[in-house]
């Protein structure tokens, strides 16, 4: 048997400075830190457990190395999204030098996790929440008076579309499976999404906003029962007006029935309709399904790249459960823009590999 390997000294330095942090906000001592389950970024998370104290628990984010205050886009957002009305965890101390931050728990049970164990019925004020949200989110753009909020700084543009859609290329396309995608024969399929897209209006986007970072387990006596907690926000940015709402009902990680979808799309749109300001983004109902199709391409692109990149470089297999699913909802989108279908017969014989993938093969 391999013996325990010895704690680094900077996870060592991590959870003392979050112990301290507790201690000092809470008044009672930390007993168990356990590791929970984050992100594909180099940021790690634990759950802090001081029964004396109320709450209970917290959660520490450890990066891998120090931070600026002033310069930590989580931070900025943070204080963005809340100023706005957006449920988001308070922060409760941070240890710059360390590189720690302790936060509000939020829950153990995520969206997803709430769909996987008990099915539509109960993950559906979650959802109709969620949509409700995206309002909220689309109101921040306006921001008046604050010209310090980082996510209204910069937007996706051109180049950063592209970049995803040829790392797709590059990890999926030939890493998985080791076929030619020549860069050349992609080169102006990609610009020509990409411009779309950046033609598109744009408004605040949280620009990962699906099942897994929308907390749904942590409600408190009183609460809307589909009480939900954003996570993940950091990369907030302006972007298409349909960039969140293709990734929350177009997931990866959760596939909706198809009525419910229409249902929620069409909440959405009604949102807009509404709201003087929303009724401006889109003309009519055919310039808005078309949006949410080619944001929907783009996305889903993009997140079976990442998720190919987990494999191929990291060694990480856990995503590729994932890629068939995210592969279907591609070629959904392009069953609806015949205008690209020059694309679509591009994109077949990738896309039928996807659709096909061996799971156990790529947990080699």
């Amino acid at each position: 048997m391999t013996p325990p390997q010895p704690e680094s000294p900077r996870r060592a330095d991590a959870a003392d400075s979050l112990k301290r942090l507790a201690g000092s906000k809470f008044g009672a001592s930390v007993g168990e830190i356990i590791s929970v389950t984050g992100d594909a970024s180099d940021r790690r998370y634990v759950r802090l457990h001081h029964p004396e104290a109320t709450p209970p628990t917290s959660v520490g984010m450890i990066h891998a190395s120090g931070f600026d205050e002033k310069k930590l886009p989580f931070l900025n957002v943070q204080a963005h999204f809340r100023e706005i009305g957006l449920p988001v965890p308070e922060i409760f101390g941070a240890d710059p030098d360390t590189g720690v931050l302790l936060l509000e728990d939020a829950g153990g049970d995520s969206l997803e996790d709430v769909w996987e164990r008990e099915g539509l019925e109960a993950a559906r004020p979650f959802y109709r929440e969620a949509i409700r949200l995206l309002a909220v989110l689309r109101e921040g753009t306006k921001a008046p008076g604050n010209t310090s909020r980082l996510a209204l700084s910069y937007g996706f543009d051109e180049t950063l579309f592209e970049r995803e859609l040829h790392m797709t290329r590059r990890y999926a396309f030939e890493g998985l499976f080791n076929t030619p995608a020549p860069e050349g024969e992609f080169n102006e399929p990609f610009a020509s999404l990409a411009g779309a897209l950046c033609r598109l209006p744009y408004v605040l986007t949280h620009r990962d906003y699906h099942s897994r970072n929308l907390m749904a387990g942590r409600n408190f006596p009183g609460d809307n029962p589909g009480r939900l907690v954003i996570l993940d926000f950091q990369d907030a940015r302006l972007g298409p007006a349909t960039y969140d709402l293709a990734s929350l009902v177009f997931d990866s990680y959760v596939t909706l029935p198809e009525e419910f979808r229409e249902v929620l799309i069409s909440e959405f749109w009604n949102q807009l309709q509404g709201n003087a300001d929303g009724a401006s983004l889109f003309p009519d109902r055919k310039s808005f399904d078309e949006a949410l199709a080619l944001t929907g391409l783009q996305r889903n692109l993009k997140a079976i790249g990442t998720f190919a990149f987990q494999r191929v470089e990291r060694g990480t297999s856990r995503y590729i459960k994932h890629i068939p699913p995210t592969a279907a909802h591609v070629r959904r989108h392009l069953n609806l823009l015949p205008q690209w279908d020059g694309f679509a017969r591009l994109l077949e014989p990738h896309l039928c590999a996807l659709e096909k993938i061996d799971k156990k093969e790529m947990a080699l």
